[in-house]
């Protein structure tokens, strides 16, 4: 854990110090400009785009992710006959890289794809799944979220098995039908399961990469493009390591921040959350 975090706080610590510079890795040199990567980003007009676009992953996938995987959870904890089958289905895709997993979903979404030719058999004409704005960004949310939700449903089929099983029988006894234990008995009992889901989730929406890389680079123009990706664009296709640096700082800082938040909230909704 020393040796981790030692490793991370120089990385951090290197990218903030670049973030004030203008960097030329082909000459190696490095000029201080103090702020003015960071004024960039207030001025750079594709941001007007890629801020909004970052935020809907966030949004979407972790409000989406997380209640999607409670309700898998919440079906996958029944005692049935082959539920474990169902149960391996779910996590296959968190076995597969997103790589593999982008790549696959290129060959359904693509013009003429597999998509465009199950909505022509019906007589619908292809849609632009990839041509950029919301249906691009919702194709995007859709992978992600299939790529991941296995973890997250493991995580919280653990807790849910972990519940007190007196807890539900005494529920029971008392009149309480399945919609009420779940209100009032299985969600307190498993809510820092969902809290930690739902941080690993806003998390990991902030990090939406590969996706974008693989099917659109971040196009037509920016229309797909999300703030981890621009990291990437302008520091290593572009050459401009101060701009990019001042980006990742960005990225980093809204992490940090949405954390704290969620943080500090969940004393309100994880059960008998006191510190």
């Amino acid at each position: 854990m020393i040796g981790f975090t030692a490793v991370g706080a120089v990385a951090i610590i290197w990218v903030i110090w670049l973030s004030f510079h203008h960097v030329n890795a082909l000459a190696g040199t490095q000029e201080f400009v103090g702020l003015d990567n960071y004024g960039r980003i207030l001025t750079d007009p594709s941001m007007i785009t890629v801020l909004p676009n970052t935020f809907f992953f966030v949004c979407v996938l972790s409000i989406a992710g997380t209640v999607a995987a409670l309700l898998l959870a919440l079906l996958l904890n029944q005692t049935l006959r082959g539920i474990t089958v169902f149960r391996s289905i779910i996590f296959i895709p968190a076995l597969v890289t997103m790589v593999a997993w982008a790549l696959v979903w290129s060959f359904i979404v693509q013009p003429e794809g597999l998509l465009d030719a199950l909505l022509g058999s019906v007589g619908i004409d292809g849609l632009p799944w990839l041509r950029g704005g919301w249906l691009t960004l919702v194709i995007f949310a859709v992978i992600q979220l299939t790529k991941n939700i296995g973890i997250n449903v493991v995580i919280l089929l653990g807790a849910l098995q972990s519940v007190p099983q007196e807890l539900l029988e005494a529920g029971r006894i008392d009149g309480a039908g399945p919609p009420r234990l779940i209100r009032s008995v299985v969600l307190p009992q498993i809510s820092p399961a969902i809290l930690m889901v739902f941080m690993l989730t806003v998390v990991g929406s902030f990090k939406v990469f590969e996706i974008i890389l693989l099917l659109t680079e971040g196009g037509p123009g920016v229309q797909s493009s999300v703030l981890s990706f621009e990291v990437y664009k302008q520091g290593f296709l572009l050459n401009d390591i101060g701009y990019a640096s001042a980006l990742a700082v960005l990225l980093f800082v809204l992490i940090l921040l949405l954390t704290a938040v969620i943080w500090q909230a969940r004393k309100r909704v994880v059960f008998h959350e006191d510190d």
